[in-house]
């Protein structure tokens, strides 16, 4: 049996290459032959991004001599992203042998597959993708096909109507849906589907002896709080500080941008991704805003501080709330003494454990309905 799967894996980050590369692997050993659909729209390339990089804020959007100069210091940064993370899909990640960057090429040439798979990272957040992206919707594959997501994220609080509208004659193809967020049902029961289920999210599927097998060892002697700051909240860096200051410790910085190496402590400029759960797995401390940081710290049993983003930290909150630790996530400032406060990761296993069991059992039912489909 061949399932075909299609989500982010060309976005160039550390979450999306990794629940990739768990996707992948689970449906591999449940026994599945596994492609990832190689989809790369214009927007993920090098050249896309920087095309809009003036989207970024009003300033760039008016000043075209400031836009040239941010576009200059940013395309270094993305060069280097282009390689650690390229890299890391020729090593990783089965690939369709065909590239397909619109949904008519798809359309024209649909990879061969007994089923099809819409996986997790924010495939159905239309912010994300500029609109309802709909091949990540898998509008190319045949209605006489088995449809079905894994774990797919919404990333926003409600769809609109237009949204709603666009969405719903693509999902109600879907065989089965599960979504990674618990508002997501929600979301989707608001939009008229219904059946909906919430799932892990793939990186949550491996425990920590799995995910080590990926991981470097080149911090392993270091005493640190490592950062992940995507969203440039200054309250990150305070607080990491505040930590290593009292702890003795020093601070990495895991950045994509070279730009970041202004920031107090030590730049980790686009570490691979071996690097980056090295980082995690080993640092005394985790500062982050970041949904797959605090996956890893999880897995890792690493201690760890969210700083909840303004928007879209809906996966956040519900990734605590799930395990239970509520008190790891705070929309201000945190006190100091949390740090002090040893995560006791026993519960966050077993709730991971059981909903791992959760997770095989509508797996295996998704592989026979297809057996019989």
């Amino acid at each position: 049996m061949k399932i075909d799967v299609i989500t982010l894996h060309r976005v160039r980050n550390y979450g999306s290459s990794l629940q990739t590369l768990a996707t992948q692997n689970y449906l591999m050993q449940k026994g599945c032959k596994t492609e990832i659909i190689d989809y790369y729209p214009e927007r993920y390339t090098s050249l896309g991004l920087l095309k809009r990089l003036k989207n970024k804020s009003e300033r760039l959007a008016k000043n075209p001599v400031l836009l040239f100069g941010a576009r200059c210091v940013i395309s270094v940064s993305y060069v280097k992203k282009k390689l650690v993370f390229d890299s890391f899909l020729r090593k990783y990640i089965k690939l369709t042998p065909k590239t397909y960057r619109t949904e008519k090429e798809l359309l024209n040439n649909v990879p061969k597959a007994d089923a099809y798979c819409t996986g997790s990272d924010q495939v159905w957040n239309s912010y994300w993708n500029e609109g309802v992206d709909r091949p990540l919707y898998l509008s190319f594959v045949p209605k006489s096909k088995y449809k079905f997501s894994y774990a797919a994220s919404i990333g926003t609080s409600k769809l609109s109507e237009k949204e709603k509208t666009e969405v719903r004659p693509l999902l109600e193809e879907y065989n089965r849906i599960t979504v990674r967020e618990n508002n997501g049902v929600d979301i989707l029961n608001d939009a008229g589907i219904h059946g909906a289920v919430q799932m892990l999210d793939p990186t949550l599927l491996f425990k920590a002896s799995e995910w080590n097998k990926y991981t470097s060892n080149r911090f392993r002697n270091e005493k640190y709080v490592v950062t992940y700051n995507l969203h440039h909240d200054k309250r990150i860096d305070e607080y990491a500080a505040k930590i290593a200051s009292e702890k003795n410790l020093k601070v990495f910085n895991i950045s994509y941008n070279l730009h970041d190496i202004i920031r107090k402590g030590t730049l980790k400029w686009c570490p691979t991704v071996e690097e980056y759960l090295g980082l995690i797995r080993d640092a005394q401390y985790v500062v982050t805003d970041s949904f797959h940081a605090t996956v890893f710290s999880l897995l890792f049993h690493t201690d760890f501080m969210v700083i909840y983003p303004e928007k879209a930290s809906s996966r956040l909150r519900s990734i605590l709330e799930l395990t239970g630790l509520n008190e790891r996530g705070c929309d201000k400032m945190p006190p100091l003494r949390l740090a002090d406060q040893k995560i006791n990761f026993s519960n966050t296993d077993a709730v991971l454990e059981r909903e791992r069991k959760k997770t095989e059992k509508y797996i295996d039912m998704v592989i026979d309905e297809i057996k019989n489909h």
